[in-house]
């Protein structure tokens, strides 16, 4: 293959896994189904081999499950796997959050009140897709705004597969997150989380963290059974 079309084919590769992540975590492509690449190429308008190494690299990511011989499918779900990664998330953007405050600069400072500035004109209780697509990204960019300055690629790696991973269970269950909201200050969990961040309050800004995700899977559990399983005493 000439060096341009390998360029290409590369390039290719990267934007249809941005697209078929979007769809995995917005719910699109639904979890457990097989990635039937003839009529997925044709959604994205690419051949099937960037198409083959998007899927593996989603796989890297654990969104994706390769089947020997059989292809690929997207990674189910589970009340297990629910709590595994809310769990984990918390542990890994609380070090991503310490090191962020101790390297975060004045205008990392003012980069957090704009994201959160432009987060709090959207909201997630919309019904419309499109403002529902809108709030999911100002979301993602507020956090990863917040823990930017952490020098660490491998945290900042892992956080960000791990809001993936968090963020399709919302997702999913996006009906009940919006009912939740309505009865929860979330705008004020957010703010509270940023203004912790800028006063360098890191012990606090973790302890908000962690229980701003923990209400989120709560609301998932408690309001889901039927996609997360049935409540039991062990999950905490």
């Amino acid at each position: 293959m000439p060096p341009h079309s390998t360029e290409a084919a590369r390039t290719d590769a990267t934007a249809v896994t941005r697209r078929l992540r979007e769809d995995i975590v917005g719910g699109v492509v639904a979890p457990g189904s097989k990635l039937k690449l003839v009529p997925l190429a044709e959604r994205y308008q690419v051949g099937r081999g960037p198409l083959r190494e998007a899927a593996c690299r989603l796989a890297a990511e654990g969104l994706v499950v390769i089947e020997d011989q059989r292809g690929f499918r997207v990674a189910p779900i589970s009340r297990t796997d629910l709590i595994d990664v809310t769990r984990t998330r918390q542990r890994i953007e609380a070090l991503a959050l310490r090191d962020a405050l101790h390297h975060g600069d004045d205008v990392w400072e003012g980069d957090v009140i704009a994201a959160l500035h432009v987060l709090e004109r959207v909201s997630g209780q919309d019904a419309s897709e499109s403002k529902r697509a809108l709030f999911r990204e100002r979301h993602r960019a507020f956090h990863d705004t917040l823990c930017a300055p952490c020098p660490s690629a491998y945290l900042r790696q892992f956080r960000e597969t791990l809001y993936a991973h968090s963020e399709r269970y919302r997702c999913l269950a996006a009906d009940r997150y919006r009912d939740d909201a309505a009865r929860r200050d979330i705008p004020g969990e957010h703010e509270a989380i940023a203004q912790a961040a800028i006063a360098r309050d890191a012990d606090l800004v973790c302890r908000l963290l962690e229980s701003h995700l923990e209400r989120t899977l709560e609301t998932l559990l408690d309001g889901y059974p039927e996609l997360f399983g049935h409540a039991d005493a062990a999950h905490r």
